[in-house]
């Protein structure tokens, strides 16, 4: 038989796995065919290939069974896709199975952000598709875009902690690998994405801020690449070669010329030359419309905050935690003059008009608040100041238009001709609409009459700007009503931009998001409608004319997403077929093409049973409350029957949906299928933030809660109440532990990758990011305890309210490691060395455990982040949680005629 891109392959029956008598995945009490009778049903598997193509099933029954984890760790992924400008070649990302991408070592975890292959593939031939001879075929290959003639390919690749930028041509084989390290992210939650692009300055030349390499950023947040710090530090201090030491300091005032360290790099893709045009660390770069003019911030280091911040995000950890000072470079020589002025500045704000006779960017004063700053319009060829938006006029958040906990910057702005439009609102009101404020202090509402104007400026007019607002395009001219662009499908619309779909399968990996987004206002588009059932629609949009029709190319499947939209309207889509996922090229007319279909042997899996479940909460000043529940049964789940089970805990608020590995595939650490498969109830209950905190401590209802959810589950028949197991990961395992120390009611404790010291984790540094961060946060983990949060989900669950040095009684108060005495049943910790929680938390808490004299079990595992992501490991821990719940007496001590691994 042969797979849509032309390979003969073997046929598969059930595609399953034979597994050794010691195999992980097998369940007390499932019983089936013998595998000597299985063995005859089973022809065999394909071996690890990109996309894992398989053949169509023969014509026979399928037997179904229970997850294990080898189909974990066979699940694949689909990654970013682009179609190069003249529609002639598509390059697209798929992930071998987990267990064959042979590198584990990038960020926390290996799943959906390493083992990326890009294949090419000629459209205008009816070839195949293939990997590009050029790109390291060891390395993960992040795909971020075509050069803008379409001759080459730009990718990242990632081997084992080293970064390289490659540019390859489509139609050779040479490529060219830069020496500079692209200094692309700076935050480690919700990176800044100043630098996410390339600034093309011609058709073979970009700009990027760089970064030393023996200076990461957060993007450099792996662990090999840690390693191999380490690794020389060591040698050289045992060498005696050079010295070894670190310096981290405590300042607030910096000097006016302390600029972090980087530089402003030309590259050149042909010559694959690098120039130096900049020194210092910059960020938010913005070409000129006719690309003689850059305008990029330089930025400083980063401030400590004052020592009466108070408890908040805003104060602690504010966006804007360093000073920038935006420049004017011309190209032509490199030159560069500086815009003074008292004012910090938001790189993300900058923005040409479209003649490039003037720019504008968000502003505020150096000692005020964000909020306080306006946007200012500066003629480019004198510098000077022509206008600032109205002090009573609010601007609008990007992240959340009246966001004022955590301002991260407005809603970018535009030059429009001789004033400025903006997305704001008048002081008192509550709607926000775009404004044209001009040089006389007028503002004028442009949108007035769109039902919901919210959404972005994405091409800029000589005299106005058009937006993309929640029904559509529209077209904001001042002293003209607004105009709707033509010929667009109905309904909401957005950007076709790349994002993660778990269920289809696709990455939720290190990606150049903003590569076609909206910094680069431009005039062709990809607009996409899209829906909860799928993108009905994508809308190929020159916005440059009017009067040009769109072209509009419908993927014509139920439940399609859109991964990418070629110029002539073809479409490379994803459908599910079961668990499946199928990656589809189409056509205008409606044809299409299978590429690669993935995770083909999830079909042959048995599901977890789905029960909801509704019941009453009681918090401990009496207040009732209804909340919804979800649990997965096992797949031979009989009613009336009662079995063990695991409460997955996770202060969250409201509960997660229940969700298999063949609804969402993914490889994790807790995956709930291996829990079912293995007789358990799984569940992860609600958790109404607003009742587990209580005058005692932030989650000292937590315990009541839990036991309440417990006894609803004993009550119905479901769960043994002598085999109930408490669970917790990251955020739960911090969490699983506090409710050890105050409840009787669990057989077992399974703590893991979280923390239990409360003070302590207060000050100390985040585990991985010690070695190159410590200087610029302290140790980061204050926000997490200062700040408090209102209603039934908030991102505070440990918040205090105030800092651990003002009531450190109240943080001893709350932590597990303090209340140790208070465990009653067996505790199981896992950790690892390359967390962001120290590894050194449980450290903290097994010693606790251990002179209270408490049964406990310590895992570690050594070069891992948040959890296992190798195989072997992954393979371990849920050899280890057998072992230990058979210890516990939760699990009987024989799994499938077969003594489980003791």
């Amino acid at each position: 038989m042969l797979a849509p891109d032309g390979i003969r392959l073997a046929p598969i029956v059930a595609g399953r796995r034979l597994q050794s008598a010691g195999s992980d995945g097998r369940r007390a009490g499932w019983r089936g065919l013998s595998r000597a009778i299985l063995s005859a049903f089973l022809l065999g598997v394909l071996p690890g290939c990109v996309g894992s193509l398989q053949a169509e099933e023969q014509s026979v029954h399928v037997i179904k069974r229970p997850a294990t984890i080898e189909d974990m760790l066979q699940v694949e992924f689909i990654g970013p896709a682009d179609f190069s400008p003249d529609g002639r070649w598509l390059a697209y990302t798929l992930v071998p199975p987990y267990e064959k991408i042979g590198d584990y070592s990038y960020w926390l975890r290996a799943s959906g952000l390493s083992g990326h292959k890009i294949l090419l593939r000629d459209l205008s031939t009816s070839g195949v598709s293939r990997a590009h001879p050029g790109l390291n075929p060891s390395a993960s290959q992040y795909l971020i875009g075509f050069s803008p003639s379409g001759s080459h390919l730009m990718v990242l690749e990632h081997s084992r902690g080293s970064f390289v930028l490659a540019a390859c041509p489509v139609a050779g084989a040479d490529c060219k690998r830069f020496a500079s390290m692209p200094d692309i992210r700076d935050m480690y939650v919700a990176p800044a994405a100043w630098n996410e692009r390339l600034i093309w300055t011609d058709d073979f030349s970009f700009l990027l801020p760089v970064r030393p390499r023996d200076l990461p950023g957060s993007e450099l947040r792996n662990r090999a690449g840690t390693a191999d710090y380490l690794v020389q530090a060591w040698n050289d201090a045992w060498s005696g070669s050079r010295p070894t030491g670190s310096v981290a300091q405590s300042r607030r005032e910096l000097d006016a010329n302390a600029w972090d360290a980087g530089g402003l790099v030309r590259f050149d893709i042909r010559t694959g030359r690098e120039q130096l045009i900049g020194n210092g660390r910059h960020a938010g770069g913005q070409l000129s419309p006719d690309r003689r003019y850059l305008l990029i911030s330089k930025a400083g280091e980063r401030r400590r905050p004052p020592a009466d911040a108070a408890p908040q995000a805003r104060e602690t950890h504010p966006m804007f935690d360093r000073l920038y000072a935006l420049g004017l470079m011309d190209l032509m020589d490199n030159s560069v003059r500086e815009l003074t002025c008292d004012c910090n500045l938001d790189p993300d704000s900058v923005a040409w008009g479209a003649s490039g006779q003037a720019f504008a960017y968000f502003a505020w004063p150096m000692a005020g608040p964000v909020e306080s700053g306006r946007y200012r319009l500066v003629e480019r060829a004198s510098g000077e100041l022509i206008l600032e938006t109205p002090a009573d006029y609010e601007l609008a958040d990007r992240r959340d238009p009246g966001n004022r906990e955590h301002p991260a910057g407005p809603v970018r702005a535009a030059p429009a001709g001789t004033g400025l439009i903006a997305f704001a609102r008048k002081t008192g009101t509550a709607r926000y609409d775009w404004f044209y404020f001009d040089r006389a202090g007028r503002a004028e509402n442009l949108s007035a009459k769109i039902s919901d104007p919210a959404g972005e400026i994405i091409h800029l007019l000589d005299n106005g700007v058009q937006v993309l607002a929640k029904d559509g395009v529209y077209r904001l001219v001042p002293g003209r009503p607004a105009e709707a662009f033509p010929g667009l499908p109905a309904g909401p619309i957005g950007r076709l931009v790349y994002r993660s779909n778990t269920a289809h399968g696709w990455a939720n990996e290190f990606f150049f998001r903003y590569q076609r987004t909206r910094l680069d206002p431009a005039p062709r588009i990809n607009l996409m409608q899209f829906g909860p059932d799928g993108d009905s629609a994508i809308a190929m949009v020159d916005l440059s004319d009017p009067t040009a029709s769109p072209i509009v190319a419908r993927p014509g499947l139920e439940g399609a997403r859109v991964l990418a939209a070629g110029p002539g309207g073809e479409l490379l889509v994803t459908v599910k077929d079961g668990s499946a996922t199928r990656l589809l090229l189409t056509g205008r007319k409606g044809e299409a093409m299978e590429l690669a279909r993935i995770n083909r042997h999830l079909n042959h899996l048995l599901p977890p049973s789905v029960r909801r479940l509704s019941y009453t909460l009681s918090s401990q000043n009496g207040e009732q409350r209804r909340v919804d529940g979800c649990l997965l049964l096992p797949p031979d789940y009989q009613p009336g029957r009662r079995y063990p089970v695991v409460i997955d805990v996770y202060p969250v608020g409201c509960a997660p949906a229940c969700r298999s590995l063949g609804d969402m595939p993914w490889v994790a650490p807790n995956l709930a299928d291996l829990w079912t498969s293995r007789g358990f109830i799984y569940m992860m209950p609600p958790v109404p933030l607003d009742m587990v905190a209580t005058p005692e401590g932030p989650i000292a209802g937590l315990d009541d809660l839990l036991e309440q959810t417990l006894d609803v589950l004993v009550s119905e028949g479901l769960a043994d109440p002598g085999r109930a197991v408490l669970y917790g990961f990251s955020q739960g395992g911090a969490a699983s532990l506090y409710v050890a120390t105050q409840s009787d009611r669990f057989a077992a404790t399974i703590s893991m990758n979280g923390w239990a010291d409360f003070f302590s984790h207060y000050f100390s540094g985040r585990g991985l990011m010690r070695y190159f961060h410590l200087d610029q946060n302290g140790g980061d983990n204050r926000w997490r305890y200062e700040c408090l949060g209102t209603g039934a989900d908030h991102r505070c669950p440990f918040g205090f309210g105030e800092s651990a040095l003002d009531d450190p009684e109240a943080y001893a108060r709350s932590s597990p490691v303090a209340l140790a005495r208070g465990v009653s049943a067996p505790v199981l910790l896992i950790h690892s060395d390359w967390d962001y929680f120290d590894m050194s938390q449980y450290d903290e808490m097994f010693g606790a455990l251990y002179r209270a004299g408490k049964e406990a079990r310590y895992v570690r595992y050594w070069g891992e982040g948040h959890g296992p992501s190798s195989p072997a490991n992954l393979r371990d821990l849920w050899h280890q949680t057998d072992a230990f719940l058979i210890e516990s007496g939760v699990l009987p001590a024989v799994c499938e005629d077969q003594p489980c691994r003791k």
